[in-house]
């Protein structure tokens, strides 16, 4: 780089004629339209002295500065200025092709229409819309079905109905008499299937359970309620997580469009200035051509940023279950930096919160609960009976041989039977198998939830680090950003001033891309990673605004999902049980 001192110094030594045409078409490149540019000379007025004559291709050339010429035709002006010379010049144009100039032109065409969205709009959507959330909910109501199941079992069964029987041959009585007849009868009323004496085998009211399950299976049942309940928050968690960075990466991906048309916009004036230095002889051919290839490689950045743009935001609509059709655009693209989580929290005060709130660890200590429960409902089932309970009532009328066949003498009937039987499976072996059986689900539950303990920590943890991390990113690109931006601004005075050499202003724009996208996914990378802490310590990501705010009508995706009204059960979930082990569990 040429120092300033050696610069006065030329501007105070007489000019020759190849220099003041130079100096002319560089000042005429720099500054089109200007005023000083416009004698006859072809020399800015402020230049004090006489200026040697030029000639008119000289001129000519001098008054065409901004346009883009080769070296050999700045050879060919200075040569004419110079004088005649003794041999011939061929032109011969080395110069590197024009940059694009459509840079601003989408390479993917835009939708035929857009919907706008914040990130509360795009939560309350996905927590309405996503069809993974849904299913998780409606499995709420299959326990909740379940449940209810469990708590009727000693409810009785009711039935109605009649029965006709006709028979016709012999019949063995219980002497062992054989006897020829024919007879029939008919009941009708409460229950059916009745025969001669023999009491109401549908019973018109019937209650039959083994007390083992009336008594567990509603608890057991109970704690698979609570576990959906717990799975479906855990499953909302982490949709609404990963909707919420997709719409940080789709912030990102529009910052990132931005911010490199704004670096072409520059590119094309540090390519133009560098080609006006080539022209004028002051500076380099590659270095002209290096500026048009930077240019045309930030075009191609600039095509790359649209598809990712049009990738993130397919990718939102997907999850939120809207019409691929209509193109997701962040309301606010400019990447600002959220602070959720304090942070002040220490890493042990943010592992203890995470066990205590994570949907996780209470889904699997329900499930602990559960198999515990069938555990010993399979232990007291050979101590409790099995219940049958009938009572049944309605009329009843018959006839046969030798008393007429005809149907006739109805009358009232009731039948009342209450039955208690113990069943010992298969000499005891099938009921110790059952409990074995149990008490394996058991230790598969505990270990579940042991395992699920430890990715909480290092979930937990991970986030942590990454947000700490993440802000010293931050730190450091915001300083790299300003300090880009302060050196690219002076190197484009210096070489608009012609001081400074247009090496110089290329590696600077260079430097202030990269400066820019590092800075944007720097506050992308602490966003998400705030995010990922705070759903790590069990709750969903937080809304920017009131829940219950009217929303904007939404292009929702054909067919839409079913409603989820009345699936939830009412009421706040329980708190996930101590992970502290038990003494079981200890000596397990």
């Amino acid at each position: 780089m040429a120092k300033p001192g050696r610069r006065r110094e030329r501007a105070i030594t007489p000019l020759t004629p190849l220099r003041w045409t130079c100096a002319s078409v560089l000042l005429a490149a720099l500054v089109p339209g200007c005023a000083t540019c416009r004698d006859a000379s072809g020399l800015p007025a402020a230049v004090g002295g006489s200026a040697p004559a030029t000639s008119g291709a000289a001129r000519e050339a001098a008054s065409r500065g901004a346009g883009r010429r080769g070296r050999a035709g700045t050879q060919q002006v200075a040569a004419s200025a110079a004088g005649p010379i003794d041999r011939e010049v061929v032109p011969v144009s080395n110069a590197a092709p024009p940059p694009p100039a459509d840079f601003e032109a989408p390479s993917i065409p835009p939708k035929d229409s857009e919907f706008a969205i914040d990130l509360t709009a795009a939560l309350r959507l996905a927590e309405a819309e996503n069809p993974l959330i849904a299913e998780a909910r409606q499995r709420i109501g299959e326990a909740a079905a379940a449940l209810q199941g469990a708590q009727v079992l000693l409810l009785p069964s009711l039935n109605l109905g009649t029965t006709y029987h006709n028979h016709l041959g012999n019949l063995q009585r219980s002497s062992g008499r054989i006897l020829d007849l024919r007879e029939q009868s008919l009941y009708f009323g409460g229950g059916s299937d009745v025969f001669a004496a023999s009491t109401v085998e549908v019973p018109a009211v019937s209650v039959f359970s083994p007390l083992t399950d009336a008594i567990f299976e509603p608890l057991a049942a109970r704690q698979q309620v609570v576990r959906t309940r717990f799975d479906a928050r855990a499953t909302a968690n982490s949709i609404l997580l990963e909707v919420s960075q997709q719409y940080f990466e789709l912030m990102a991906t529009e910052a990132f469009l931005r911010v490199r048309r704004e670096t072409a916009e520059q590119g094309t004036e540090v390519a133009r200035l560098t080609r006006a230095y080539a022209d004028a002889g002051e500076g380099r051919d590659a270095d002209a051509e290096r500026a048009a290839t930077e240019l045309a490689l930030i075009v191609v950045e600039v095509r790359q940023a649209e598809e990712e743009a049009a990738v993130a935001a397919a990718r939102l609509a997907h999850r939120l279950h809207l019409d691929q059709s209509v193109r997701i655009r962040p309301v606010a693209p400019a990447a600002e930096v959220v602070t959720i989580v304090d942070p002040a929290r220490t890493l042990p005060e943010l592992l203890e919160a995470a066990l205590a709130g994570r949907p996780e660890v209470g889904a699997r200590s329900a499930a602990i609960d559960a198999a515990e429960y069938r555990h010993k409902q399979e232990q007291f089932r050979p101590l409790l009976p099995t219940l049958w309970v009938g009572f049944s009532a309605g009329g009843f009328g018959g006839g046969g041989s030798p008393f007429g066949t005809q149907l006739g003498n109805f009358g009232g009937r009731s039948d009342f039977d209450v039955s208690l039987f113990w069943t010992v499976r298969n000499l005891g072996m099938g009921n110790l198998s059952l409990q074995r059986r149990r008490e394996a689900e058991v230790g598969q539950a505990v270990g579940e939830r042991a395992r699920t303990i430890a990715g909480v920590r290092a979930e937990a943890a991970s986030a942590y680090a990454s947000v700490a991390a993440s802000r010293r990113q931050v730190d450091v690109t915001t300083y790299q950003l300003a300090s880009a931006e302060k050196g690219f601004r002076e190197d484009l005075d210096r070489i608009r001033s012609t001081v400074g050499r247009p090496i110089e202003v290329v590696n600077s724009l260079q430097l202030l891309n990269d400066a820019r996208i590092a800075r944007i996914r720097a506050v992308t990378d602490y966003n998400q990673a705030e995010l990922r802490l705070f759903v790590a310590l069990g709750s969903p990501p937080p809304l920017s605004g009131p829940a219950d705010a009217p929303m904007p009508a939404a292009p929702i995706a054909s067919p839409p999902l079913p409603p989820l009204a009345g699936l939830v059960a009412p009421g706040p979930l329980p708190l996930p049980r101590q992970v502290m082990p038990t003494r079981r569990e200890a000596a397990r």
